[in-house]
């Protein structure tokens, strides 16, 4: 919804921009304006402004929306209803133009969603194939590659942890660094919450998250919408009341140092 907005703000501009061209003779030389002069006002910039290059930039950017939202434009009418809106005479309210391009929107939106989705599904089918991957209940894939000898943590626990995550064409999107960090799982993805309980401390996985348990259809940046996730992590420590205060005090003795 907010590309259709700035898209509506560019048609917008685009109208003023035409209509000031309209009305301006290309044919009047432009006035030389020494700067602090007493011509040198806002009103004398307008008139020297260069409308042609702002039109072809104007131009460009609504090229860009319409390759990026798949509308198949025609131009006819695009020009049609531009001069009827210059002219004072558009067709449609700006109600129904809101209503025309919020539905196509929503309708381009729910396409893409539902391509993911197929996209994901079969992703999701083929790794549930690979050997020493489990899938759950929840759609969770998972493989163990260390088993840890210490004790699982609850979906509760604050853990301390390794990870590393990327997107199905393997671009990485985040890493710890040397050292682990500690997650509270009650504040993290789904996926995590329901997969890091599996290990124990010291065990390694690879977690494959859906999009359903990771950032969903809004995403997150940078994370796309509708992106599966492939985590790499391990569980350090499933940290008690005194690891979790000893680890504040370090970061902080580490923050003072900055």
């Amino acid at each position: 919804m907010r590309r259709l907005l700035k898209f509506s703000s560019l048609v917008a501009s685009a109208v003023i921009a035409s209509a000031a061209l309209v009305g301006c003779s290309n044919s009047e030389p432009k006035q030389e304006i020494v700067p602090g002069s007493p011509e040198d006002t806002a009103e004398n910039a307008i008139k020297n402004y260069d409308f042609k290059k702002l039109s072809y930039a104007l131009g460009i950017s609504a090229g860009q929306y319409i390759v990026s939202e798949d509308i198949r434009l025609r131009e006819d009418e695009f020009l049609r209803g531009l001069r009827d809106q210059i002219n004072g005479k558009p067709e449609l309210s700006d109600g129904e133009v809101q209503d025309v391009m919020r539905s196509y929107a929503m309708m381009h939106m729910e396409a893409k969603a539902s391509e993911a989705r197929a996209k994901e599904k079969h992703y999701m089918d083929s790794v549930a194939q690979l050997e020493g991957v489990v899938r759950d209940s929840t759609g969770l894939c998972y493989k163990m590659l260390v088993e840890g000898t210490g004790i699982n943590p609850q979906d509760t626990s604050l853990v301390l942890m390794h990870y590393k995550v990327c997107t199905v064409d393997g671009k990485q999107i985040d890493a710890t660094a040397e050292e682990p960090v500690m997650l509270d799982l009650r504040r993290v993805i789904p996926g995590w919450t329901i997969g890091i309980p599996k290990l124990k401390e010291g065990g390694k996985a690879t977690l494959y998250i859906p999009s359903n348990l990771a950032y969903g259809a809004s995403g997150r940046d940078p994370i796309p919408a509708n992106a599966t996730l492939i985590f790499d992590v391990e569980l350090v420590k499933v940290m008690s009341p005194a690891d979790v205060e000893e680890y504040t005090k370090k970061m902080q003795r580490a923050n003072a140092v900055k």
